[in-house]
């Protein structure tokens, strides 16, 4: 795994004290829109779109082609607690969420609709 962030640095073969430093960090000093992403390749990660410590962060996973994010935002214990679970591959935490499509993807999906349509 990789883990690739815009609060503390990159990192092969992260830890479970990196994720946490990348995270809380994120989550008293970073600024909102910062990234934490850990990866198993560009194409297999889960990331955190950082907000502001009272809102929460927004979770993104995608496998493949397909790509989900978290209807709710999360605080940043939650969040440390589903990578660290993602870092040793346990998916299951994740599936107890609530995930949707996101906008960019809804987006797209509509003007291939209206193209299709012409």
């Amino acid at each position: 795994m990789k883990l690739r962030t815009d609060t503390i640095g990159h990192f092969d073969n992260p830890t479970e004290d990196i994720l946490h430093d990348a995270i809380v960090y994120s989550g008293e000093g970073g600024q909102k829109g910062d990234l934490v992403k850990l990866m198993i390749d560009e194409d297999h990660f889960l990331c955190i779109w950082v907000g502001q410590r009272s809102e929460g962060h927004k979770l993104i996973l995608r496998s493949g082609s397909w790509k989900n994010e978290c209807t709710e935002k999360l605080s940043s214990e939650i969040v440390l607690d589903l990578m660290i679970s993602y870092l040793h591959e346990n998916l299951s935490p994740l599936k107890k969420l609530q995930w949707s499509r996101p906008f960019d993807l809804i987006f797209l999906d509509n003007i291939i609709k209206l193209q299709k349509l012409n």
